[in-house]
């Protein structure tokens, strides 16, 4: 029994004297992530066509709904404002979604939120600090533009076309896809559920070639169109918490416009909530936050009501107009 409590008294004489030899700099202690469970998501508004009867800017529905099914609210991140409006609002909020549409890449005010964005998520990233992007479809090629510093896209003719991914080696090493469910790899492998709706993409070939994007996008996915071009589908990038699919993941659940050929299936319906989850899961990490509740409601989408189109496309759309800061700063141009 004595030779026990000596035993142990000398083991623990011989760490306290190792511990006391550390400076207690470097005594490292574990650092614990608060998880953020009220996240905020923001989405990039794009100009309407002009003459619009409704609004000035736009964004579709479908994504706002997208993103409150996984458990965010959302705030409309205005085009054309000054770069104060920007940076303040990134302090706010928890992540962005470039969503799709119409807009140039390089001359609108989409783009040019979409540019100011994009450097304070690399800004913030070098300093520690989460803030999650998405870019879907138009979105995702704006990140490829933006990273590779010209406009590289060519025609792939794959409007209104549903497939499986065609899944590049590896792809399950990737944050988006280590935690997926197998069911949910197997759905998006062997069904016809991305729905696309591009007539331009990032080719395979110029994707490899350009040295900006291949050093900062790790691919998961490539398709094929119509015209037989084949171009990346989904990435991420390797440093930073940016990602984008150059299909559709919101349309499965809450795009009904019967023109448009798109999977409603329990299994399409899914894979789509899987991708939800894991861009707001994205944003839990961020601690970003309104310096009041007042604020932060006054902020949200909820305080608009989205135009229904009752012509048989189901549509739902946010209009916001264009605020007199942004008139003041011409937001007509670059």
């Amino acid at each position: 029994m004595e030779t026990t409590v000596l035993a142990k008294f000398a083991v623990f004489l011989s760490l306290f004297t190792l511990c006391m030899s550390v400076p207690f700099a470097e005594v490292q202690v574990p650092q614990f992530s608060i998880v953020n469970d009220r996240p905020i998501v923001g989405v990039a508004l794009q100009e309407t066509s002009k003459g619009s009867k409704y609004g000035d800017t736009y964004v579709s529905a479908t994504y706002v709904k997208y993103l409150q099914q996984a458990g965010a609210r959302v705030v409309a991140v205005r085009a054309g404002e000054p770069l104060e409006y920007y940076t303040d609002l990134f302090s706010k909020i928890n992540g962005l979604l470039f969503p799709g549409g119409g807009a140039s890449l390089t001359e609108s005010q989409y783009a040019r939120t979409g540019r100011i964005m994009y450097n304070l998520t690399l800004q913030a990233a070098e300093n520690g600090d989460m803030f999650p992007l998405w870019g879907t479809c138009l979105g995702f090629e704006l990140l490829n533009v933006i990273t590779a510093g010209r406009n590289i896209l060519k025609e792939t003719d794959t409007e209104n076309v549903t497939l499986p991914l065609d899944f590049v080696p590896g792809f399950e090493t990737s944050r988006l896809f280590s935690k997926a469910p197998g069911d949910i790899v197997q759905y998006l492998q062997k069904e016809p559920i991305t729905q696309n709706e591009h007539k331009y993409g990032v080719l395979v070939d110029d994707f490899n070639n350009n040295p900006k994007l291949k050093n900062f996008y790790r691919v998961m996915s490539t398709n094929v169109g119509k015209n037989g071009a084949k171009f990346i589908s989904t990435f991420e990038a390797f440093k930073y918490p940016i990602y984008g699919t150059q299909w559709h993941p919101e349309k499965n659940a809450f795009n009904w416009n019967p023109h448009y050929v798109i999977n409603h299936s329990e299994h399409a319906i899914r894979v789509a909530q899987y991708f939800a989850n894991f861009f707001v899961g994205q944003a839990r990490l961020s601690s970003h936050h309104f310096p009041s509740v007042e604020e932060e409601s006054a902020a949200l989408i909820d305080n608009y009501d989205p135009v229904y189109s009752t012509d048989g496309t189901f549509y739902e759309t946010y209009f916001l107009n264009f605020t007199r800061s942004a008139v003041a700063n011409n937001h007509f141009h670059m």
